[in-house]
């Protein structure tokens, strides 16, 4: 299991802004990035807001990002998930069942839960949780063990930033792009807001 985990700017941001995007409901993507001594996180792809465990849709998805994965030499490295209920940051049986799922394909999966509580749209602390696949349960890690790049306060700063501008607004998830083919669900565009604001 590698000991040091790093999140980029673009998959804290994105994971951050779909939350932000629909507070009122329970939301969850997968993780993409390069896995050696040090597991790099280098960007989400948001999934869905309505209902996390479909399975005919959560199937499609995982193809989809998958064969993406592919052809950038990248790996489905974890599962990120935001719960509806404010006091809720747990894991439930979806995050651990999607997340087994992907550590059969990559051993040292992650699974991040974002914290409600800690989050707002004036972020002073990482609002997230992150837990590692190994030896078949899941253990948290140490909060210095888990590498927010650039920088926890720059990345914090901009996804704020990012926030109170309402850029989150423009994130497209898988549910967005079932509903309309034509909505990018790797989201380039704001791929490219996130890169020049952090």
């Amino acid at each position: 299991m590698g000991s040091i985990i790093e999140i980029s700017n673009l998959a804290y941001a994105k994971l951050i802004m779909h939350a932000a995007k629909y507070p009122h409901s329970s939301v969850n993507g997968l993780l993409i990035g390069k896995g050696s001594s040090t597991l790099s996180v280098t960007d989400a792809v948001p999934l869905f807001h309505q209902n996390l465990n479909l399975a005919p849709m959560l199937e499609a998805a995982l193809l989809h990002v998958d064969n993406y994965c592919r052809k950038e030499g990248l790996h489905i490295v974890g599962y990120y998930q935001a719960n509806h209920s404010f006091n809720d940051s747990s894991p439930d049986v979806v995050a651990y069942r999607i997340g087994e799922k992907i550590a059969e394909y990559f051993s040292d999966a992650v699974l991040i839960m974002v914290d409600n509580k800690t989050l707002s749209f004036e972020l002073t602390n990482s609002a997230i949780n992150v837990t590692q696949y190994n030896d078949g349960k899941w253990k948290a890690k140490d909060k210095k063990s888990v590498v927010l790049l650039p920088g926890q306060s720059q990345m914090l700063q901009g996804t704020t930033h990012l926030l109170l501008e309402r850029v989150h607004s423009c994130l497209v998830d898988f549910d967005n792009h079932l509903d309309d083919i034509s909505q990018d669900w790797l989201n380039r565009k704001l791929n490219g807001i996130i890169s020049e604001c952090i």
